[in-house]
């Protein structure tokens, strides 16, 4: 169904002075869950109720009943700083009504979640919306895909949109990386020594090769130093900028960690980093964004360029062939679960009406307030 806005402005008017304990109250059936949950924790249900200029991404209590089933429930109550960190994932850094979200194809939104052990991206962690037939997504942490079944329940903190799955907070990156198997990139960075650094390192891109691409040079990797291999992950990471798949233009550059440029082409509907083809983009992780690439890229080799035609691209290193086994992944193992796969989705319900921009984008500074005040929640609860 699509999106159905009130016009009526008494109505909006009236929705707009409800508070958050209004609207929750008002809408039991759908997240009386979520409702004794936050209640169970009055200092943050007080501070979730006083935020300004948020948007919060209500789990629906069937989302709610299903993380219930999972470990990560356990871990949540059991550690209350991760507590916050997960609410505060679900908290849009602004007010995002429903024509907001769908106003582009794909947007990356900033969350509230700024707390050091959970996120280094500066403005707070992203959550990425993707509008499709007049629905709404979200993609989380591990691809994790929340769609909208009902938006723009406003209240004087801002809005709340329902969701039908709970959001997954980004993974530190070497768990991120071997949620998408790529177990080589994995090993190599740790046999590099450069692991630490690369996680520890704030708003970064990271173009990374996937196995097949580190197979397709199988036979050039022993011969390489730690000096060698390390120059060349340096040339598959920005840092001090997370370059969403959004924001990627043809004929753009880009200095890499290691120092030489990357350049960025759009051909054919595919993105290209030099000569490899990006495969999967936007992979979220705790310190900024991973695009899966089909190459390894070679930073003595800046000038190679792409075959669109071609499916498999060719090796940026001369006299690169196979040894039919992926190097680095001896004793790199992988989780269970796979990523989730995107899926379109139909329109949400409308919720109590006013779908009037309020600075959508903007950073808000109540916001920010709160996640430093939720910070503060999960420590004294821990004393508790």
């Amino acid at each position: 169904m699509q999106l159905k806005t009130l016009t009526l402005l008494g109505l909006a008017s009236a929705a707009n002075a409800q508070t958050l304990a209004d609207v929750l109250a008002e809408n039991a059936a759908t997240l009386s869950s979520l409702t004794s949950f936050l209640q169970s924790e009055e200092v943050i249900y007080e501070l979730f109720a006083n935020a300004q200029d948020v948007t919060l991404l209500a789990p629906s209590n069937e989302a709610l009943a299903r993380l219930n089933a999972t470990p990560l429930a356990n871990e949540l109550l059991s550690d209350p700083n991760y507590l916050t960190a997960f609410l505060a994932y679900h908290v849009l850094n602004g007010t995002f009504y429903a024509s907001n979200l769908t106003s582009s194809p794909t947007q990356f939104l900033p969350t509230i979640l700024d707390l050091a052990a959970y996120s280094n991206v500066t403005g707070g962690q992203r959550l990425q919306v993707q509008a499709a037939d007049g629905g709404v997504s979200f993609l989380s942490g591990n691809g994790e895909l929340s769609t909208v079944e009902s938006a723009n329940f406003n209240y004087t903190g801002g809005t709340i949109h329902i969701i039908d799955n709970y959001l997954t907070i980004p993974a530190p990156l070497p768990a991120a990386l071997l949620e998408q198997n790529l177990t080589a990139l994995v090993g190599a960075v740790t046999q590099a020594g450069v692991a630490e650094t690369l996680t520890n390192a704030r708003d970064i891109t990271l173009f990374a090769p996937n196995n097949a691409a580190f197979d397709a040079i199988g036979n050039l990797v022993s011969e390489l130093t730690v000096e060698q291999l390390t120059g060349i992950l340096g040339y598959h990471v920005i840092v001090g900028q997370t370059v969403y798949s959004s924001q990627i233009e043809d004929g753009a550059t880009a200095t890499t960690f290691q120092g030489g440029d990357i350049t960025l082409r759009v051909e054919d509907g595919s993105v290209f980093v030099n000569s490899a083809r990006v495969v999967k983009a936007d992979v979220l992780c705790a310190n900024g964004v991973i695009h899966v690439i089909d190459g390894v890229l070679n930073p003595s080799n800046t000038d190679a360029e792409p075959n669109p035609a071609e499916s498999t691209q060719a090796p940026a290193f001369s006299g690169a062939s196979s040894t039919g086994g992926v190097p680095f992944t001896s004793g790199i193992t992988v989780p269970t679960s796979a990523p989730a796969e995107p899926t379109a989705t139909s329109g949400p319900d409308s919720g109590n009406g006013d779908d009037t921009p309020v600075e959508a984008g903007a950073a808000a500074q109540g916001a920010a307030l709160g996640m430093a005040a939720l910070f503060g929640a999960a420590v004294l609860l821990a004393q508790l």
